[in-house]
This record gives structure tokens, sequence and C-alpha cells, in this order.
């Protein structure tokens, strides 16, 4: 609009001075009609600069907000793949891949909570070499039914409840069904740090049982975020609106139920920790790509976890590679 009014003024200016010198009248009389279109032209130039000012200022501010870290996947698909390793003391190797799939179902009011359904799917492929053992192929299925509630401007109550199912498929009963779950209370106790307390039942570390959930979230200035506590620690530094650095520290694990070569029906466990670093770049507005190398360690291995008798396994430690791509909020 600014640029037409301009063009326009620009127009009736020069329009103006050559219809004076064709008929040769004098400029000094026309003066205060052709100072009134300076004028406006001036004032339309300013007004523009001033508008492009606004809207970079704007843009700056927009930036600054967009140089926050990223939260997790929320949305998307990862791939995680282990290197070959061996069995403490045997010439036995041991290898794994893990890919997840999320699906968030949307978002949903509940009087002042909020509800958030989502669907994960993940499978888990053991591959062994120099072992009387098969490869084995595992899927977690889990609806996480989670809801949000703010209690003041401080305290924040989350519940979750996960029912899930943990199976190579052919192995279905009672034992491959788990409820997990956890209760968190999230208390911001300044504008750049919060406390999150909480409990959790899960398999993460190779049996279902009760998981403390405790962290402390620091913002060292804009781009940089802090989270330390248990059971996972992490630190981004988002330098630029599309790029962001991150390591991290957590453990990975499960507990599944499997048919075994004779038919019988038996859980494998596995539990370990990883310490990363990976690198994001975000390819549209909250989309974004991420690849992560890093070391799985204190890691061990039960093919038949039900068992007393029978003791985990040590495995030596693992380099890991991991990719995603999906929407972080």
């Amino acid at each position: 609009m600014n640029s037409v009014f301009f063009d326009l003024v620009l127009y009736l200016v020069l329009y103006f001075i050559g219809l004076n010198l064709k008929n040769n009248i004098n400029i000094d009389r026309s003066m205060p009609i052709l100072g009134f279109l300076m004028c406006l032209l001036w004032a339309n130039a300013s007004l523009a600069d001033l508008e492009q000012s606004a809207q970079k200022e704007t843009v700056k501010k927009e930036t600054a907000q967009n140089k926050t870290a990223p939260r997790g996947l929320a949305l998307g698909v990862s791939h995680r793949s282990y290197a070959f390793a061996s069995f403490e003391d045997t010439k036995a190797k041991f290898a794994m891949d893990s890919t997840l799939l999320k699906l968030p179902l949307g978002k949903f009011d509940l009087g002042r909570s909020f509800f958030v359904p989502e669907l994960a799917m993940r499978k888990t492929a053991f591959r062994f070499d120099n072992v009387d053992a098969n490869n084995q192929e595992v899927y977690t299925l889990k609806a996480q039914l989670m809801v949000v509630t703010p209690t003041d401007d401080q305290w924040t109550r989350i519940i979750q409840v996960t029912p899930s199912l943990h199976t190579d498929l052919d192995a279905i009963d009672e034992d491959a069904f788990s409820l997990m779950g956890l209760a968190i209370w999230r208390f911001k106790s300044t504008d750049i740090s919060t406390w999150t307390m909480g409990v959790g039942f899960s398999r993460l570390f190779g049996t279902y049982k009760p998981i403390p959930l405790l962290s402390y979230q620091y913002k060292i200035d804009q781009h940089i975020q802090l989270d330390v506590g248990f059971p996972m620690t992490k630190a981004e530094y988002r330098w630029q609106t599309d790029w962001s650095v991150y390591s991290s520290i957590a453990p990975v694990g499960g507990n599944w139920r499997y048919e075994s070569q004779e038919n019988e029906r038996l859980n494998i466990s596995y539990s370990s920790w990883i310490a990363a670093t990976g690198i994001r770049y975000q390819i549209k507005p909250k989309l974004w790509a991420t690849i992560e190398v890093g070391q799985s360690f204190a890691r061990t291995l039960n093919l038949d976890a039900d068992n007393q008798q029978n003791q985990d396994v040590g495995i030596s430690d693992s380099p890991v590679i991991m990719m995603s791509f999906g929407f972080h909020p």
C-alpha cells in the first residue's frame, strides 16, 4: 500500500514539474502545491521506514523467542543402531537396532486441565553372533494418556497412565501387558528455573518397577538450557534459530515376552546407559532433523529374566548412532 502511494505521489511531482516547464509558467507561484506534494512524499517514505523498522524489531523478537532449546520428539520417527560388542569373557557378540514411531492424538481441554493422548510403537531387534541363540525382534506398543493440571502460577501436576504391550507378537499373554505410568509435580521456582519431582512405573531398567524422578532445569541464558537429574541429564545450546547441539546421559532398556525355539514363553530383559552428543537442524518451524553419536555402557542382557537362577550377562561398551525426524514443540 505504501509502495503504491509512494509511486503515485512521485508521479504527481514529476508531472507537475514537467507541466510547468512545458507551459513556461513561473514555478515560484506553484511552490506551495509542489511543496505539499513533496511533504506527502517525505511523510510516506518516513512511514515506510518506520514500518520496516517495526517489522525488523518484530522479527528480532520472534527470532529471539525461537532460540530456546526444543523439547523432546512429539511426532515423528527415530532410529538407533548399536555396533556389535562382546559378551563378557566370551567370543559371542551382540548388536541391537531400535526404531521408534510417535503419534500424538491431540490436546483436549478438561476444565482447568488438559488431556494429551499419544500412541507409540518401538521395534527392537537383538542380533547374536558366535552364540547358540536366535535373533529376536520384539515390540513395545503404548497408549499414553496424560492429564496436565496447572494448580497455580508455580505448580503443575502431571498424571500419566500408559497401558502397554511388550512382546515378539507370538507370546501374547498377561505377562506381556503392563500398566505403566507416572505422577509428577513441577515447581517453577523462578522465571529461568524449574524443579520436577515424582515417581514412575516402567520397564526402563529391564524389570517392571518404580523409578524415582527428580530434575532441576535451569536456563543459563536464552539459548542454553541445562537439565540435571535422574534418570536423565542434558545440556542443550541453540546457537542459531535453525541449529542446536546437545549432550545427554540417559538409561535405555526394556523387558519383553518372547517365544523360544522350544516354544517356551520367556522374558528377555536389557538394561544400559547411553552418553551422547547430538546436533539438530530445523527444516521448518518445530520440524527438526537430528543426528546423535554416543557410547552405550553398563549393559546387561538376560534371555530368561523370569528364572531366578539365570543371571544377567554383561556386555562390553558399544558405539551408538541415532537419527530422528519429526516435530519438537
